[in-house]
């Protein structure tokens, strides 16, 4: 399974002044985030995406950060891409003909009129950004401890299966992260181990 069948959603890119930058844009969106693997996206703050639902209503979500990540090589090939922070309008969803004009032709437009001044406080981690973390720690593991090294595969092998079969739920990659740090900071005074538990706390906020 390629990171591309990951993304489940199709979202449209709304500029600032209301102009449609694409529609059509394959996302994996999340509360708080939404990731895209087009790196040519002209995403910036303030912008929005706008998702529909089967049942016709509208998702409205400004763009806090675009979150653009240059890709890395390896098996996994991930490619640039974006994990932008989101927020979600304060305006109920609608049905599309009252916040979508005109979704086609030049210099199409959408109506945007609400804001949202709301905080999440929440952590989650998305597939992408642990696959991306997992590439960075398996090189790396021939320098644990044989006991600690042994755990760590088992581990990763566990959170890979999970971004495999499309699920990818952030509670459950949450907690194989969680075991990876308890099992580096169990192989104290190695470095290597140091290190891959300080990514991994960097990434679970702690």
């Amino acid at each position: 399974m390629s990171f591309d069948d990951m993304l489940n959603d199709v979202v449209i890119l709304v500029k600032k002044d209301g102009t449609i930058a694409k529609e059509g844009i394959k996302a994996q969106v999340s509360k708080g985030a939404i990731i895209t693997f087009d790196g040519s996206l002209p995403i910036e703050p303030g912008d929005h995406f706008v998702r529909i639902q089967e049942s016709g209503l509208a998702e409205d979500y400004v763009v806090i950060d675009p979150g653009y990540t240059s890709g890395i090589g390896g098996r996994a090939g991930i490619p640039n891409h974006f994990q932008s922070k989101v927020r979600r309008s304060n305006a109920p969803a609608a049905p599309p003909s009252t916040i979508i004009n005109n979704l086609h032709g030049a210099n199409a437009r959408v109506n945007i009129n609400s804001t949202d001044n709301s905080t999440n406080t929440t952590i989650t981690v998305q597939p992408l950004e642990v696959a991306a973390l997992l590439e960075k720690i398996k090189p790396h593991l021939s320098a644990l401890p044989e006991e600690a090294r042994s755990k760590m595969q088992v581990s990763i092998e566990l959170v890979e299966a999970e971004i495999r079969s499309g699920a990818g739920k952030s509670s459950v990659l949450m907690e194989g992260l969680k075991s990876m740090k308890v099992i580096a900071e169990g192989a104290a005074g190695n470095l290597v181990a140091a290190g891959i538990g300080a990514v991994i706390g960097s990434l679970i906020g702690g």
